[in-house]
């Protein structure tokens, strides 16, 4: 009898824990600045290796250059990040060899 009232005060109190974090959780994400929109646009290029990239660049904030690559021999679809730059700034990013640009795009950062 007594173990399953320690279990139960257990479950009781991890219960009331969780709801006052889910409570708190909005206010905390509501007082953050929502990030601004970004426009961005894409240029995809070519390296000398053969490696294919594309160099992004993005107004409204800072902001991380992303493109999503696919492996020629497999299929296989998989993403880079390329280098953090200020809003107006061009981030370039590169697939590995063999590979090709799926989609490339700017992430708030």
């Amino acid at each position: 009898m007594h173990v399953r009232q320690r279990v139960a005060g257990t479950v009781a109190a991890l219960a009331l824990a969780a709801s006052g974090l889910l409570a708190v959780a909005p206010a905390a994400s509501a007082s953050a600045s929502a990030p601004a929109a970004l426009s961005c646009s894409a240029r995809l290029i070519t390296g000398s290796g053969g490696h294919r990239g594309a160099e992004i660049r993005c107004t409204g904030s800072s902001f991380t250059g992303v493109v999503d690559c696919k492996r020629t021999d497999n299929g296989y679809v998989y993403r880079h990040f390329g280098n953090r730059v200020p809003s107006g700034g061009t981030s370039t990013v590169w697939c590995d060899l063999n590979a090709t640009v799926v989609q490339a795009y700017g992430t708030p950062s």
